[in-house]
Formats: structure tokens, C-alpha cells, sequence
């Protein structure tokens, strides 16, 4: 089976593509139980934290550590830069995945995805297509990305994006997001 799926609407016989999910590749994978995603946005860009999946070598199994985003602990955190300014953060845990439109048509829970056919994005554009200098070329290198967390989920329609990874706190983390939306 191929990348589109085709369904026949039974009241004119025309092909339709339906929105679907594909799983993609994410590295680094975040912690699936507390991935802590904070997202910072300043119009052009998006960027979003979160806490990499790092297992404790050290780690008997008998204690869990907290994770405290406001403490001065260091963590392994991943900073993605999305070149796009469109998303949608929060909106659903695991416990309500299921209740997603496309929960049954190719998403997996704690993995990330691009969503094809995607309705989000007909309706932007659907939007946008008012303007006087409306261009559909603008739109053809837009993806929608969706990213399933423990208790969070991110959407976005972007380019792009690249992945950085550090060893530092929420805080300087987050900082140095302040610092180049500022630039």
C-alpha cells in the first residue's frame, strides 16, 4: 500500500484522500514518562523542550527521580527549532488519545509524526485565501507535525525544523530561546 490512501465517496464516485498519520523517526526520543515539553514561540519560529530519554545507568529499579523543571539541576534536554509559527500545545493526554480524529489512521501514542492530507492545513490555507497575495506555492513545503508526549501533545505546520540537544537546566534552556527570538 502506498503513502495515500484513497477512499471512494459513495455520492459522486470521486477519489478522496483522507488525512492520515505517519509515524517519523525522532531522535532523540523523549522520557516517556515525564518529557516536560515547554514550547516558546515569537511569530516566525517555534521552539520546544523537552527531556530527552536518558536511562540511569545507576538505576536499580527500586526509586523514581522527580524531575523538577524549576530546580538547578542539570538534564539532558532537546531544543527543537521549528521554521514555523502555527501550533497548537496541550490539547490532549494519553488518557484521551484515542478521542483524536486520527487515532485510528496511523498514529501511535509517545512518537511523532507528519500528518498527510491535513485538514489543519486545508483550513489555513482555506483562511489565508483571501488575502490579495495569496500564493498556493507558499504552502507546498508545509508540513503538519505531530508530537504525542505523556501528557501534552504538540501540533505544528512548519518547514523544517532541526534538533540540539544540551546538558543545562529548564531555565537557561528556556533563556537561551529568549536570546534568539531577541536577535
Amino acid at each position: 500500500m502506498g503513502l495515500f490512501r484513497k477512499k471512494e465517496n459513495r455520492i459522486d464516485k470521486k477519489p478522496t484522500l483522507d488525512e492520515f498519520a505517519e509515524v517519523v523517526s525522532w531522535n532523540p526520543q523523549w522520557d516517556l514518562g515525564a518529557p516536560m515539553p515547554q514550547v516558546f514561540s515569537d511569530g516566525n519560529k517555534t521552539y520546544l523542550i523537552y527531556l530527552i530519554n536518558e536511562p540511569d545507568p545507576n538505576w536499580d529499579g527500586t526509586n523514581i527521580t522527580m524531575i523538577d523543571n524549576t530546580s538547578d539541576a542539570e538534564y539532558p534536554l532537546a531544543l527543537v527549532e521549528f521554521n514555523g509559527r502555527t501550533f497548537r500545545f496541550g490539547i490532549a493526554n494519553e488518557e484521551v488519545f484515542s478521542g483524536l480524529p486520527i487515532s485510528n489512521k496511523g498514529m501511535e501514542w509517545y512518537s511523532a509524526h507528519i500528518i498527510h492530507n491535513s485538514t489543519w492545513i486545508k483550513e489555513l490555507k482555506s483562511i489565508h485565501k483571501v488575502h490579495p497575495n495569496y500564493s498556493e506555492d507558499h504552502w507546498k513545503d508545509n508540513k503538519h507535525y505531530m508530537l504525542l508526549f505523556h501528557d501534552e501533545m504538540i501540533e505544528i505546520v512548519a518547514k523544517d525544523y532541526k534538533v540540539e540537544t544540551f546538558k543545562t537546566t529548564f531555565e537557561k534552556l528556556g533563556m537561551e530561546i529568549v536570546k534568539r527570538m531577541n536577535k
